[in-house]
């Protein structure tokens, strides 16, 4: 069994109605309404989308924890602010849950200039990840960090496939 997370903010319904994609969740969706262009929904979902197949129906994820090691305290506030959920990558893709993976390995300040590179399970990669990169100052957080984004065959993960791993 090989774990995946993710973050959400601390008022959430996820163990009620599933981890969504951006799609489904109007606030995430306007979050990528700067990098988009505009500021229509579904201007936003075909950008999203103009980057891989699916990306508006997808949740990034990590292969650990985040681990603050005592460098940049956004790391820590990020922690803080936010509940932590896993789930069996394995079972998901198993249960057609998930239908494609990308890797994302870097990308600029503020998001720009992303590379998505379409990988399968067995090419997830679960080293220690470059905490210690990361940096407010250089607007440096997952532009930095090796996270993935699962396609999801109906933008979500649902309840009985998640752990909350941290309640606060």
């Amino acid at each position: 069994m090989r774990r995946l997370y993710t973050y959400v903010p601390l008022e959430n319904t996820v163990m009620q109605k599933g981890l969504m994609s951006p799609v489904l969740l109007d606030k995430e969706l306007l979050k990528y309404g700067r990098r988009a262009g505009s500021e229509d929904k579904e201007k936003i979902a075909a950008w999203l989308d103009s980057t891989f197949e699916g990306r508006s129906r997808s949740v990034s994820c990590l292969t650990e924890p985040v681990r603050w090691q005592g460098n940049d305290v956004m790391l820590k506030d990020f922690v803080s602010s936010r509940v932590l959920f896993s789930y069996d990558v394995d079972r998901l893709v198993k249960d057609s849950v998930v239908e494609r993976i990308y890797c994302k390995d870097g990308s600029g300040p503020g998001g720009f200039n992303e590379t998505f590179v379409e990988v399968s399970l067995e090419e997830i990669d679960f080293a220690p990840l470059p905490w210690e990169k990361c940096s407010r100052e250089k607007g440096l957080f997952f532009g930095v960090i090796r996270h993935y984004m699962l396609v999801l065959r109906d933008g979500l993960i649902p309840p009985e496939y998640l752990c909350a791993e941290r309640i606060r």
